[in-house]
Order: structure tokens, then C-alpha cells, then sequence
């Protein structure tokens, strides 16, 4: 696989890890909301500060799985996920 192919994949990858593990979080501190009520909160954005915030750690836990691992160019990719939904959670932090 070529370098840029690996980090588009780790990119990816990294948000859908973000996403997915937000999911998670959300549905088990709320076990009486259906997807629907998760999906509308998201666009609506009223918790996507706090619970994106928390998804950030599974991207760092992949992050540091695909170091030891030696996937480095895949960790490149789930680096520049990461800091991506760091700058998005911070401009809606302070908006």
C-alpha cells in the first residue's frame, strides 16, 4: 500500500472511529434514546462538544496500537483525524 493510500485509510478510519465511538458513549449514558433521537441531538448539535471530545480517545488508543505495530503512515492519518475533530470541537467550544 503507498503512503498516501495508508494515511487517506488511517483518516478515515480515524473519524469513523470518532463517530462510532461517540455513538457508543451517547446510547450508554442514555439507554432510554433510540438512534433517532441520537442522530437528531448530533445535528443539532447539542452535545457533540462533550461527547466528540470523549470519542478523541479511542482515535489515541488506535493511534498508539498502530505505532507499535509500525503502521506509521496509517498513524499519520489517525493523527490528522484527530487533530481535525480537535480544531472542529474547538471552534463549536467557543461559538
Amino acid at each position: 500500500m503507498s503512503q498516501r493510500t495508508s494515511i487517506i485509510l488511517g483518516i478515515l478510519v480515524g473519524l469513523l472511529t470518532s463517530l462510532v465511538f461517540s455513538y457508543i458513549v451517547f446510547i450508554n449514558n442514555n439507554p432510554g434514546m433510540t438512534d433517532d433521537d441520537y442522530v437528531q441531538i448530533f445535528v443539532s448539535g447539542k452535545l457533540i462538544v462533550p461527547v466528540m471530545s470523549i470519542s478523541l480517545l479511542a482515535n489515541f488508543a488506535l493511534f498508539f496500537i498502530c505505532l507499535k505495530f509500525n503502521k506509521d503512515n496509517f498513524s499519520k492519518g489517525l493523527l490528522i483525524a484527530t487533530m481535525l475533530i480537535g480544531a472542529v470541537i474547538l471552534v463549536l467550544r467557543f461559538m
